[in-house]
């Protein structure tokens, strides 16, 4: 493949190489013939490239080459006209050689400020309908102060360039060079090869400026070095937009996607160990934490004869509020894991959380749900506020699959859960009465089941709440064996 690559292109160099010959001696029997086959063929590579840009126009990310495409379809529309005035051509009869410069001139100006433009528009989503009114409002303008006399003269018969011209030549270069320098600060944005050939196409650009600043005679030699010039940097625009657009498309439309995808990867690469980082803190932090907690709980204890029933009542609170906060962090920590889902089998859970509280939970059903285990907290969060705030002593939990997902009922026989603030139960930071702590257990609680299914609350009858989990059910391959329904433990 790439012997068969290499061959292409000696074999496309060699063809560029006899073209470059042929109109070499066709300028030597009619120079004015060598013009127009240049000035054509440069028309023909521009108007490919901007049909190629344009139906490519909702897929090609690269700003920069749209809006070039755009821009120098009016180049090339200049110069058409140019092409037509020129000497000997005949279609402007009342005009001289110096219409045929100015129309040069200003096709110039267009390209060199174009491609000076171009690399600010990246990034950018363009409304490539007002760039055509733009580009084609000052296009006619500049054919208005052209053909009504008000140019700068930049061609005088027998005296050749005019220092107007001259200097413009030079001013254009530098506009170039600059083009060429911000083309270079955002060579990230485009492919090896569309950057190379780019930067070549605006050396070429500047010599051939070079080459117009001093010929006397239209026909003569600087002339045609500089139509050289002109013609090889177009063919390598053309090489850059249409070909690599043809042949090898993913270079051009989908190198700023590589990109995004790459950038996303190296994101996500950072979350992972930012969550990470997070989690270590959060566990060092717990760690400590408790071993201080557990300090202050035996010297309470040794301080009970000690201190009145208010001291102790505070303490036992502040150690209560802190083990809630660590319980709220251990959730917390949960939900922001990036682990992905696993099956778990919901009744195995429940078994095991269960042996954590010195209540009756009774365990009906069974169901294999996907999830993560952030889901014991969640189920540990409800048993605990229906004992800490309820004032419950039973739980009744059921399961069983309805419509493709798993209901989870945790039912308890506590005090309930008032009316007015049913609605407020799962919101960040809601705390009701002096149970209330940090205000993110059942909030930490819903986001973490948000991903994986739902929660709601209702009233249980006769007394106490209702927590109801609905859970996606993992596939039928995937569940153990089924458990006897009926399991009660009791602590």
């Amino acid at each position: 493949m790439k012997i068969r690559h290499l061959g292409n292109s000696y074999f496309e160099a060699l063809l560029l190489v006899l073209f470059v010959v042929s109109l070499y001696f066709i300028s030597l029997e009619s120079f004015l013939l060598f013009h127009s086959i240049v000035e054509i063929a440069s028309i023909i590579i521009v108007c490919t490239v901007f049909l190629i840009v344009w139906n490519s126009r909702n897929y090609m990310e690269n700003s920069y080459l749209l809006f070039l495409g755009i821009s120098y379809l009016f180049v090339a529309g200049i110069d058409f006209f140019h092409t037509l005035s020129y000497k000997g051509m005949g279609v402007f009869p009342n005009y001289d050689a110096d219409l045929a410069t100015q129309l040069w001139i200003s096709a110039r100006y267009m390209e060199s400020v174009s491609l000076l433009i171009a690399p600010f528009m990246l990034g950018r989503k363009l409304r490539v309908h007002r760039i055509l009114s733009v580009y084609f409002a000052v296009t006619f303008l500049l054919f208005v102060v052209i053909f009504r006399g008000h140019f700068p003269d930049c061609f005088i018969e027998g005296s050749g360039l005019t220092p107007f011209k001259i200097l413009s030549e030079y001013v254009i270069s530098l506009i170039l060079l600059a083009s060429l320098f911000m083309l270079h600060k955002h060579k990230a944005e485009f492919s090896h090869n569309v950057y190379n050939f780019l930067s070549v196409a605006i050396v070429f650009t500047i010599f051939a400026e070079l080459a117009f600043t001093f010929y006397i005679d239209v026909y003569g030699f600087s002339n045609l070095v500089g139509h050289y010039f002109k013609l090889l940097s177009f063919y390598l625009i053309y090489k850059a937009i249409v070909v690599t657009g043809l042949m090898r498309p993913y270079e051009l439309l989908y190198r700023e996607l590589k990109m995004k995808e790459y950038n996303l990867v190296k994101e996500k690469e950072s979350q992972e160990s930012l969550l990470e980082t997070l989690g270590l803190v959060n566990k060092i932090l717990r760690h400590d934490i408790l071993n201080d907690l557990n300090i202050i709980s035996l010297s309470i204890d040794n301080l009970k004869e000690r201190m009145n029933e208010k001291e102790l009542d505070m303490s036992h609170r502040a150690v209560d509020h802190s083990l809630k906060i660590i319980r709220d962090m251990k959730d917390l920590e949960s939900l922001i894991s990036i682990k992905g889902l696993s099956t778990i089998d919901l009744r195995l859970l429940l078994m095991e959380t269960a042996q954590e509280f010195p209540v009756t939970v009774n365990i009906t059903g069974d169901c294999s749900v996907k999830a993560d285990n952030g889901l014991r907290s969640v189920i540990g969060n409800i048993i605990q506020n229906a004992i800490v705030h309820g004032k419950a002593d039973r739980i009744d939990v059921s399961m069983k699959e309805i419509n493709g997902s798993c209901e989870l009922r945790i039912s308890d026989n506590g005090s309930g859960i008032a009316d007015k603030i049913k609605g407020r139960v799962f919101e960040e930071g809601f705390k009701y009465g002096r149970a209330g702590h940090t205000g993110l257990g059942l909030y930490i609680a819903r986001k973490i089941v948000e991903r994986y299914g739902k929660i709601s609350l209702e009233d249980n009858v006769p007394s106490g709440a209702t927590f109801i989990l609905r859970l996606n059910i993992a596939d039928a391959a995937a569940r153990g064996m089924e458990q006897e329904p009926g399991f009660v433990w009791e602590a």
